[in-house]
């Protein structure tokens, strides 16, 4: 009985010496994330040092960078179903108010200007994640419809 009491006290010191502002902020507690050590201008110089060392031109003059992944950070979870499920609930909505041509025409669009290309199903693939869309209605634009990519999309 005697320990639980001492636990209390402790904690009660600890929450009177910093602010509640404070206790939301994780490092007080003494947990850090180590992929935010870095401050915002550390980061810029390593993501302009990896674009000027992954800079290429293809035949056609399009220039290619490969995308600046955090060394050491977690690879992204597998997306498919989540991306498959809101594609079905895209195409179902656009096929009711029948804009899905239009909307197809964007990607059709990309396709042809090598923005976006289309992957084989390999059943070999890891570490494979996509980004499901939706689409976003425009009345004052020459576009009335787009598709807009959902990167913090979660199951």
């Amino acid at each position: 009985m005697e320990k639980e009491r001492h636990s209390i006290v402790l904690l009660s010191l600890h929450v009177s010496k910093n602010s509640i502002k404070d206790l939301w902020n994780l490092d007080i507690l003494g947990i850090k994330d180590h992929f935010q050590k870095r401050d915002r201008g550390e980061l810029e110089e390593v993501f302009k040092d990896h674009f000027v060392t992954h800079v290429s031109r293809n035949a056609d003059g399009r220039y290619i960078v490969s995308l600046p992944w955090i060394q050491g950070h977690p690879f992204l979870s597998n997306s498919r179903s989540l991306a498959e499920r809101r594609l079905k609930n895209c195409v179902r909505s656009l096929e009711c108010s029948r804009n899905l041509g239009k909307y197809e025409a964007d990607f059709h669009s990309w396709l042809n200007e090598y923005i976006i290309e289309e992957i084989q199903n390999d059943a070999d693939m890891k570490n494979e994640h996509y980004l499901p869309h939706h689409p976003v209605y425009k009345d004052n634009s020459n576009t009335k419809i787009g598709p807009v990519f959902d990167g913090s999309a979660k199951e």
